[in-house]
């Protein structure tokens, strides 16, 4: 059934970022594919940590886009100062209890600092952010509307008494 509910998840992402005209849907069916899980509870807890790993990820591409303003882009900076963020990163999230978060916020902070062309990185960064809430609230309503088994039960037969001899 989690496999059924990620399609219709990836494919409502596809439907609502069409609808809306957004530039991409790829983070939104990304974040949607890592927040279903097999229950409502650690769906919520897993979109709330890709939710707070991409805003962060995102901060700190604000934060090494100054720093290349102020000391250039040059090699030895990127070299030095990209793992030192990473890494302050990554414990930040770990020691806030967010540590299913670095994942996207590594990649976030990666995507927009070295693909993203320097005068669209503050917009693509908050459109991430907005994709990432698109993907977890389509997880969240496909698992809160789709119930995980479905018209299943598990039927357990009666247990019989057995006389036990000494």
């Amino acid at each position: 059934m989690r496999t059924f509910k990620t399609g219709l998840s990836v494919f409502f992402c596809i439907l609502v970022s069409i609808l809306l005209k957004r530039e991409t849907y790829v983070v939104a069916a990304i974040t949607t594919v890592f927040t279903l899980r097999e229950d409502m509870e650690n769906t919520l807890k897993y979109g709330k940590h890709r939710i707070i790993g991409n805003v962060m990820g995102a901060l700190m591409s604000v934060v090494v886009i100054a720093v290349f303003n102020l000391l250039g882009r040059t090699e030895l900076v990127q070299l030095i100062f990209i793992p030192v963020i990473i890494t302050l990163m990554i414990a930040l999230l770990a020691n806030l209890g967010y540590q299913e978060g670095t994942v996207g916020a590594c990649a976030t902070l990666l995507t927009i600092v070295f693909m993203i062309p320097a005068d669209r990185s503050y917009g693509y960064a908050f459109a991430r952010v907005v994709d990432s809430f698109i993907g977890m609230g389509i997880a969240l309503l496909v698992n809160y509307l789709i119930p995980l088994k479905l018209g299943r039960k598990r039927v357990v037969g009666p247990v019989e008494n057995e006389e036990v001899s000494e």
